[in-house]
C-alpha cells in the first residue's frame, strides 16, 4: 500500500514538472521533451547567407509562416549553406526545429505561398 501511494505520488509529481515546463520553460530541449507540445510545420524562404558556425555547420534565423498565416521567428542550422530563394517546410516544436527540407512554394499552403513572395 506505501509503495503505491509513493508510485502515485511520483507521477502525480512528473505531470506537475511536464505541465510547469509547457507554461514557464521555452527552451529547445524543454520544447522536445515536452509531450503537450505539437508539431508544427513553419515555411520559410531563405534570402539571407547563413551564419558559418564551423567547418560544416550553418545557422538561420529567420521569420515564417505556419499554416495558419501567423508569423514565427524560427532559429535552425544546417551541414552547408543553402541556396537563396529556396523555400523550406521546418517541422518545429516551439523553439525546437526537429527537421527542414526544401519545397516548392506550390506544395505550401497559398496562406504561405502569399506573404513569403
Amino acid at each position: 500500500m506505501k509503495a503505491l501511494k509513493i508510485t502515485i505520488g511520483i507521477l502525480f509529481a512528473a505531470v506537475i514538472i511536464a505541465l510547469s515546463m509547457t507554461l514557464f520553460v521555452k527552451n529547445e530541449l524543454a520544447d522536445m521533451l515536452n509531450p503537450f507540445i505539437p508539431h508544427k510545420d513553419v515555411f520559410v524562404k531563405i534570402d539571407q547567407v547563413g551564419k558559418k558556425l564551423d567547418q560544416s555547420t550553418y545557422e538561420y534565423s529567420l521569420e515564417g509562416i505556419n499554416e495558419d498565416g501567423k508569423k514565427i521567428k524560427i532559429t535552425f542550422t544546417a551541414s552547408k549553406q543553402l541556396r537563396e530563394g529556396a523555400y523550406l517546410k521546418v517541422d518545429t516544436k516551439r523553439t525546437y526545429v526537429k527537421s527542414w527540407e526544401e519545397v516548392q512554394p506550390n506544395d505550401m499552403p497559398t496562406v504561405a505561398q502569399k506573404k513569403l513572395k
